[in-house]
């Protein structure tokens, strides 16, 4: 009666072992997948980082090109450069001359 015992007892914690083992091996293997999706995020943001960083640089260069403009006391050649390139305006008593065939593809 003592084998019978001792051979339950066995199969019993044989079976309680592999239940412990395959508990370990899931918490190993989540914890692996979820080390893995933060190395995945991290590389994404450092990436996303690096792009706004990019946007900064330009945007400051071109606050600075303004800030430069704002300081300087003659505006006038700026303003009439967009009148022209921009709303297509002369100078008084300058004849200005457009080409109507410029877009018509006809």
């Amino acid at each position: 009666m003592q084998k019978n015992a001792d051979t339950r007892t066995r199969k019993i914690n044989r079976k309680h072992s592999l239940l412990l083992f395959l508990l370990i091996a899931a918490f190993v293997g989540v914890i692996a997948v979820g080390c893995i999706m933060n190395y995945v995020q991290a590389a994404d943001n450092n990436r996303e980082a690096a792009e706004i960083n990019q946007q900064i640089t330009a945007i400051s260069e071109v606050n600075s090109e303004k800030e430069r403009f704002l300081q300087e006391e003659n505006h006038d050649e700026y303003f009439e450069k967009i009148a022209r390139e921009d709303y297509n305006y002369g100078k008084p008593g300058e004849r200005v001359f457009y080409d109507s065939s410029f877009g018509n593809k006809n």
